[in-house]
């Protein structure tokens, strides 16, 4: 594995703001949808298109008009679930990095690569 710079670690931390910002503000348009899917219903109570609950047309314009629609409940809930598992993601890589990022050596050296390579012993029998 490579050594962290100082260029690279800038890089790293303005990337995770980056993935942070973006993770906040998609956080709020997402409940809003799933919220407007779950509770809204048309005005003759139907509740939205009926004869075609996966049509993605359908369920943009429902979205629009804020009515519930299947599709964006289900698109709604799946975006949720997936940007917990990226928030854990990112969390746990934070935590193990943390724990497991070797100290630099007090002379300012950088740490040498560790070498994959690991020498066996082979006896051929004739």
């Amino acid at each position: 594995m490579a050594t962290v710079t100082g260029e690279h670690a800038e890089l790293i931390a303005e990337l995770r703001a980056l993935a942070d910002t973006v993770l906040d503000r998609l956080d709020p348009i997402l409940a809003k949808a799933q919220q407007a899917a779950g509770s809204a219903a048309t005005a003759d109570g139907s509740g939205g298109c009926s004869s075609c609950s996966w049509c993605p047309l359908c369920a943009l314009a429902a979205l629009v008009r804020g009515e519930q629609h299947d599709l964006v409940t289900l698109v709604a809930g799946q975006a949720s679930t997936l940007i917990a598992a990226l928030r854990e993601m990112r969390d746990a890589h934070e935590r193990t990095a943390a724990a497991g990022s070797p100290a630099a050596p007090a002379d300012g050296d950088p740490v040498p690569p560790r070498s994959v390579f690991a020498p066996i012993d082979v006896t051929i029998r004739t």
